[in-house]
């Protein structure tokens, strides 16, 4: 049975070791500092907010799948005055287990993520991601996200939104 649910403080062990793990499978490169200070703090930095969320798919207490939501922080420089802060939220750290892509569980993570982001009046969704990685380009587009920007070089970062 799969259950899709927003995170507890019970479930970021869990959680953290399945992003961190997905991560280094998928990234041809070290985490970063913000992605393990984002593992290392799930409770603070998603838990705890109300703007913020992390959701997981859980499969018999196995975790399958994450999604996370948080303000978008105006970081990326190339998208330098492009979004008001207050009303755009970015999203991360969506991954499902290799073996259950293609299951429908990044769909149901998103929808929840989605109803999130209208409940907490965010306007418009925000994420990157990366051509190399395993079907994110072609699973946001289908979702309604709208190219932005796409960056050339070793990580081929694709920028894109979606109004809420």
């Amino acid at each position: 049975m799969l259950e899709i649910r927003e995170v507890q403080p019970d479930d970021i062990k869990a959680v953290s070791t399945f992003i961190q793990r997905t991560m280094e499978e998928v990234y041809p490169f070290p985490l970063t500092d913000a992605s393990k200070r984002d593992l290392v703090e799930i409770e603070t930095l998603f838990l705890t907010p109300s703007n913020t969320a992390m959701i997981a798919a859980f499969s018999d207490q196995e975790v399958v799948g994450t999604i996370a939501i948080r303000p978008y922080d105006g970081r990326i420089t190339a998208l330098d005055s492009r979004y008001d802060d207050e009303n755009t939220c970015e999203i991360i750290k969506c991954y499902v287990k290799p073996d259950r892509r293609q299951q429908g569980i990044g769909s149901l993570l998103f929808q929840q993520a989605l109803t999130f982001c209208r409940q907490s009046h965010y306007s418009i969704m925000y994420l990157h991601t990366h051509r190399f990685l395993p079907g994110g380009l072609t699973f946001w587009k289908k979702k309604g996200f709208a190219l932005v920007l796409a960056e050339e070089g070793e990580l081929e970062t694709v920028h894109l939104e979606k109004r809420v």
